[in-house]
């Protein structure tokens, strides 16, 4: 279904679950000890409008520079992480974010380019578990 077409939407099967879901992530914000904050990544702008009027309270932050950087590791997360990692040797440092950023290039959820690009921590975790821990456990042997 297209996502920007909304009359495809209306009355589907897919349209009915979708609202349900949204009236009741709605409804547990107003209880007393219900959801205080919501926040949901992958959506699409469509669920925010006819589709989820049962989710009607939200607000699309997608493009807000603010945060731009909320939904994953920046760049300065990882070279930190690898520093540890690499105990202080720069050079084989710069190697793996070379690396990590060839294949696991950085993206931006801000629609002015801050040079904060954020990297899929479940990626980066990966990455690191390979390079780090089942390497050197290989190196070891």
């Amino acid at each position: 279904m297209d996502p920007h077409d909304y009359e495809a939407w209306r009355g589907s099967g897919i349209a009915g679950t979708l609202k349900a879901f949204w009236s009741a992530v709605k409804a547990a914000t107003t209880k007393r000890y219900g959801v205080k904050n919501v926040f949901i990544t992958g959506i699409s702008p469509l669920l925010l409008g006819d589709i989820g009027s049962g989710f009607n309270i939200a607000s699309n932050i997608s493009f807000e520079p603010g945060f731009a950087t909320v939904c994953g590791m920046t760049e300065d997360d990882i070279v930190a992480t690898l520093r540890l990692f690499c105990q202080g040797d720069e050079e084989k440092a710069e190697k793996y974010l070379a690396e990590l950023q060839k294949y696991a290039n950085g993206y931006h959820f801000s629609n002015i380019e801050s040079g904060h690009k954020v990297f899929n921590p479940g990626t980066v975790m990966w990455y690191l578990d390979v390079i780090f821990l089942k390497t050197a456990c290989f190196e070891s042997c």
